[in-house]
């Protein structure tokens, strides 16, 4: 999407509403990388799951409507079918998650061990 911004400048002129939508694509994609990559390094914090599954509904909505005006109208190829997949990927994702859970690849901090029988 960022290529897709790049290069068309003029459409921040001549189509300043297309551009807007997908400035704010963009910015969900990016606000839902960072909530996964906290989760991911720093564990589950308060919200973060809710955030992180309400973020990735408003991509996969966003990008399946997206991919359904596209095909519509018949233009853009491959890629807005390719967003909208990885959309529903990024909510599929992110409901997989177990909400309480520490994650799995990640060392423990000490204190926080497991006992053991």
């Amino acid at each position: 999407m960022a290529e897709f911004l790049a290069t068309r400048t003029a459409m921040f002129t001549d189509a300043p509403g297309r551009a807007a939508g997908s400035v704010v694509g963009l910015a969900l994609w990016l606000a839902l990388l960072g909530i996964a990559t906290t989760r991911y390094a720093r564990g589950e914090r308060r919200g973060a799951s809710s955030a992180t599954l309400g973020l990735a509904g408003l991509v996969a909505v966003g990008n399946l409507g997206l991919t359904v005006i596209h095909l519509k109208v018949g233009a853009g190829g491959l890629r807005p079918l390719v967003g909208g997949v990885l959309g529903v990927l990024a909510l599929i994702l992110a409901l997989a998650i177990p909400r309480s859970s520490p994650h799995p690849a990640l060392p423990r901090k000490r204190g926080r061990e497991i006992p053991r029988d």
